[in-house]
C-alpha cells in the first residue's frame, strides 16, 4: 500500500555563500567612497554631498565620538531632523564602531529616556535646539554641531566586530512596552547584498529617501544605495506626507527607485514613468494596486519580514492579474510555516 508523505513547509532561498563576507557597515561605505569619490551620495534640497565628502564628514564625527569615550560596540542614540546631517551622523556613529538607536522626530522625550536606559546607551547625538529638552538624561548629550568640529587629537579609528550591534530599533512590542531589536553587523551587511541581488539597485540610480531612520525599511533606501554607490534624494518633511506633491517631485527629480508602503503608492494621482524599481513593504499589498502600476517601465516587488529577521525575509516580483504573495526567501534565508503550537505544517496547509 502506498503511503502519503507530508513534506513539512520548509522553504529555502538560493544559496549564495559569497554574500557572507568579513565586513561591517563602515567597510561598505569606505569601499564605495574609494570607488566613486566624486559621485553624489546625498541630495538634500540645494545641498549635494559626494561620497568622498560623506566619508570625510562621517570620519570627523567618529573622531569626536571616540574622543568623548564612545567605544566599538557601544550604543548611541540618534535624534535629529530628517536631512543630510542625520544620515551623516548615522554614518559617523557607524565609523566610530558604535551602533545607533534611532528616534522619530516627534517622539516624546519620556520614550527616549526609556529606550536609552533599556539599551544602556552611552549618549545621544542630537541638534543643539533639541539638546535643551534632554538635560535630565543620564546619558551624555552630543550636539551634532560640536561633533562637526575638528579635534586636535591624533586620528584614532575604531572598527566594529561582525558580531557587534549595528543598530537597535525599538518597536512597541505586543504589550505596548518598548522592545529593542538588536541587529548585528554581519546580519545587516548580508541582508544588503542578499536583497539587492534580487532588486537590482544600481550605481546610476537615484533613490527616494522618505522613511524615518527609526523604521528599518530606511536601510533599503540608504544602505543599499551606499552598497552600489547610488544617489539618495532626501525628500523634505512637507513632501513626505503630501502624496500629490511627492508624485510630481519624483518626476521632477527623475527618481528611479522608490521604496514605499502600498498606502503611499495608492495615493499617487498619476504614474511616475521614470521609476524603474518600486519596492513595497510594511503592509499588505492589494492586487488592485499592482494592476494599476504593473506597466512595462516598472519592476514591482512585494516584500515581507519582521524587524527581528533584519528588514526583509522574502520577496516577490508581482504582476497584474496574478495573486500577490510575499514570495520566496531571499538568498541564504529560509522560511518555516508553523501551526499555533509552533509545529511545522505540511505543504499546502495554512499556518
Amino acid at each position: 500500500m502506498n503511503a502519503i508523505i507530508h513534506i513539512p513547509s520548509v522553504i529555502r532561498g538560493e544559496q549564495r555563500p559569497d554574500f557572507i563576507q568579513a565586513e561591517v557597515l563602515s567597510d561598505i561605505l569606505d569601499t564605495t567612497a574609494a570607488q566613486y569619490p566624486t559621485h553624489i551620495a546625498l541630495i538634500d534640497q540645494d545641498r549635494q554631498i559626494s561620497y568622498a565628502e560623506l566619508a570625510a564628514q562621517a570620519d570627523q564625527i567618529a573622531q569626536q565620538l571616540i574622543a568623548r569615550g564612545i567605544r566599538a560596540g557601544d550604543i548611541v542614540g540618534l535624534w535629529l531632523p530628517r536631512g543630510a546631517d542625520l544620515l551623516i551622523a548615522q554614518a559617523g556613529i557607524c565609523k566610530a564602531g558604535a551602533a545607533w538607536l534611532p528616534f522619530d522626530m516627534d517622539v516624546p522625550v519620556e520614550r527616549i529616556q526609556v529606550c536609552l536606559d533599556d539599551a544602556q546607551a552611552k549618549g545621544i547625538v542630537t541638534s543643539t535646539d533639541w539638546a535643551a529638552q534632554l538635560t535630565q538624561l543620564a546619558q551624555t548629550v552630543l550636539p551634532v554641531a560640536e561633533l562637526n568640529q575638528p579635534t586636535n587629537l591624533p586620528p584614532v579609528m575604531q572598527r566594529a566586530a561582525r558580531s557587534d550591534p549595528a543598530y537597535i530599533i525599538y518597536t512597541s512590542g505586543s504589550t505596548g512596552k518598548p522592545k529593542g531589536i538588536v541587529i548585528e553587523q554581519s546580519n545587516i551587511c548580508h541582508f544588503l547584498r542578499s536583497e539587492n541581488s534580487v532588486l537590482g539597485v544600481r550605481h546610476d540610480d537615484k533613490v527616494y529617501q522618505g522613511f524615518s531612520v527609526a523604521f528599518d525599511m530606511s536601510f533599503e533606501e540608504v544602505w543599499i544605495s551606499y552598497l552600489v554607490g547610488a544617489s539618495i534624494w532626501i525628500a523634505p518633511k512637507d513632501l513626505v506626507t503630501d502624496p500629490e506633491r511627492l508624485c510630481k517631485a519624483l518626476q521632477q527629480h527623475n527618481i528611479t527607485v522608490l521604496h514605499a508602503v502600498p498606502t503611499l503608492l495608492a495615493l499617487f494621482p498619476e504614474d511616475v514613468p521614470n521609476l524603474r524599481i518600486i519596492n513595497l513593504g510594511g503592509e499588505m499589498c492589494p492586487e488592485a494596486l499592482v494592476a494599476r502600476w504593473d506597466l512595462p517601465h516598472h519592476q514591482i516587488f512585494n516584500t515581507y519580514g519582521p524587524t527581528e529577521t533584519t528588514v526583509t525575509s522574502s520577496l516577490a516580483r508581482v504582476y497584474a492579474n496574478e495573486p500577490v504573495t510575499i514570495g520566496v526567501p531571499l538568498p541564504n534565508y529560509g522560511m518555516l510555516v508553523l501551526n499555533d503550537q509552533l509545529e511545522l505544517v505540511p505543504q499546502g496547509e495554512v499556518g
